[in-house]
């Protein structure tokens, strides 16, 4: 039987469903080359190995730039351009999303090494899956290739938010996977200006925190008028912590590199934030109105102890209580770390150094005014969306 054979799109009749472009761009299967489709037929065989079934169907899924990928041959080229317009493999913009689609849907089991971290939110069913992954390695000496069943990972919360923020930049064209070079740091670090004054995002009384903008054909550009954009300095750097609430994200805020936060149950300054319409009586009786100081230099968080009870830090893949750090000394938060206030209640670093958006959930309450508004007897606590 032909590879062509083994392909189908009738996700019913599928044994699999596996990610073209993942394994063709895999370079410690045979060869050297950057891309290579003899990986994807040595992947064919390794199911028939694996399964025992000469026959066994794949639905495979390619990223459209893969039949544009420069590394291919002209026989590479015209066999996949072949399958494409035969219905033998599907392309589009992205894989990921159809991949999960087609896992949840067809209860296919997924053959790819990606582990899909920016769609834990969204489909929390995958991390710690341990029977619809499976994942390619070289065969025994480097000849081949075998199958292999995966437990997907559970990562931390800063590393999904990593991943969420990687998949909008790429999909923003600021982010440069093909020579590896990551995030565009040179153009997600500058302010721009959209031609048109009134424009929400990026006109003239925009707000100081932009969102990211679009790169397209080496233009940056306004993602809501398509125009390019002026370039008109440096940002300011910052940082999104989210509050924690038993274990469910209520809202977010950010903490610039020009102006320090503080943080409890009604601050005072100007863009303090305010904690207490969340808070339990409990919680609202041990959070001092001032409980913590944060601060961003551009690399790291620093947290200073403002209150009457104590602050403390813990791991935040671990479930042990945390150490408290001491009262008015600066805490150098690092990667991993999480701010405990009270039991239950946390401020959690983003892993995003870019994207940052208001969550659907409402804003955080700023001010002294806030705690006058939610008494006990009054506290409304929003429903995660």
């Amino acid at each position: 039987m032909g590879p062509e054979a083994q392909l189908t799109l009738d996700a019913m009749a599928a044994d699999f469903v596996v990610d073209l472009s993942n394994v063709m761009r895999d370079d410690r299967l045979c060869g050297s080359r950057p891309v290579d489709l003899r990986r994807f037929l040595d992947l064919l065989a390794a199911l028939v190995a694996y399964t025992g079934d000469e026959a066994v169907q794949v639905y495979a899924v390619a990223d459209r730039s893969l039949l544009r990928q420069p590394g291919l041959t002209a026989d590479e080229k015209a066999t996949l351009r072949r399958w494409y317009e035969r219905g033998r493999i599907e392309v589009r913009p992205g894989a990921d999303d159809r991949l999960i689609e087609l896992a949840e849907t067809a209860e296919l089991r997924v053959i790819s090494r990606d582990n899909f971290e920016d769609a834990y939110r969204e489909h929390p069913w995958i991390p710690g899956n341990r029977d619809r992954f499976l994942r390619f390695e070289p065969g025994p000496g480097g000849a081949g290739v075998v199958v292999v069943p995966r437990i997907m990972p559970t990562p931390p919360e800063w590393h999904i938010s990593r991943k969420e923020e990687e998949s909008r930049l790429l999909r923003a064209g600021m982010y440069d996977r093909r020579h590896a070079t990551g995030a565009r740091r040179d153009l997600l670090t500058r302010q721009w200006r959209c031609p048109r004054h009134d424009c929400p995002m990026f006109g003239g009384d925009a707000a100081v925190d932009q969102p990211v903008p679009v790169y397209r054909q080496g233009v940056v550009r306004c993602p809501t008028h398509h125009e390019p954009m002026a370039d008109i300095g440096p940002s300011t750097p910052r940082v999104q912590l989210k509050v924690r609430i038993d274990g469910v994200s209520l809202a977010r805020f950010m903490v610039r590199a020009d102006a320090a936060v503080v943080v409890g149950r009604a601050p005072v300054e100007p863009g303090g934030v305010a904690l207490a319409p969340w808070l339990t009586p409990s919680a609202r009786n041990w959070i001092s109105r001032r409980h913590v100081e944060l601060s961003w230099d551009g690399t790291a968080l620093a947290v200073r102890d403002l209150s009457a009870n104590g602050t403390r830090i813990r791991r935040e893949d671990t479930s042990e209580t945390g150490r408290r750090i001491g009262a008015g000394r600066p805490w150098r938060l690092r990667k991993g770390e999480v701010i405990v206030l009270h039991e239950g209640v946390e401020l959690v670093l983003s892993g995003r150094a870019f994207v940052f958006e208001n969550p659907a959930q409402p804003p955080v309450p700023r001010g002294a005014l806030a705690e006058e508004a939610a008494t006990p007897t009054m506290i409304r606590r929003p429903r995660p969306r």
